[in-house]
């Protein structure tokens, strides 16, 4: 089974099917959920839909992160404190302290995604409620312009084509 089959599969399925497939790969990690409406939309998918279910897929992901931050940090408390951290570590913290979580849920998701976004913004010290605020602001943005890019690229090009 090749990804051919499995795409025209899911084009050839229901809507809740597409809808749920989109839903799927928006909950994935980097992948986020405007790189799933645009996969969805760029399938065939109804384009107002296939936003909306990547953005709550994309969002209930990260909330997820934002709710769990919480155990994450008492279990790295009880662990011995280490020292190392990775090239986007430092970079998302770079753009934390330069433009804060406003900055990491609008930006981030050029660097390292929302879900990254996330955990630095908590681990910098901000709030849960500010970080949910920004995160879904910085969600909705990003699904939502491109998925409409995403449309109107493919009307173009079935136009002009």
């Amino acid at each position: 089974m090749n990804i051919e089959s499995i795409l025209e599969g899911v084009r050839e399925s229901n809507l809740f099917i597409q809808l749920g497939a989109v839903f799927l790969l928006s909950l994935v990690p980097f992948l986020e959920g405007y790189v799933a409406a645009s996969v969805g939309i760029l399938i065939g998918f109804p384009t107002v839909l296939t936003i909306i279910a990547a953005s709550v897929g994309n969002w209930l992901s990260v909330m997820a992160v934002v709710v769990l931050y919480e155990k994450m940090r008492q279990r790295r408390k009880a662990k011995p404190e280490s020292r190392r951290s990775g090239k986007k570590k430092e970079l998302a913290r770079k753009l934390f302290n330069k433009y804060g979580v406003p900055g990491v849920a609008l930006f981030g998701p050029l660097v390292f995604g929302h879900h990254i976004g996330a955990f630095i913004s908590l681990a910098s010290g901000a709030t849960k409620r500010y970080v949910t605020l920004w995160m879904t602001i910085g969600i909705l943005a990003w699904t939502v312009v491109i998925g409409i890019l995403a449309s109107i690229g493919i009307d173009l090009a079935g136009r002009y084509l």
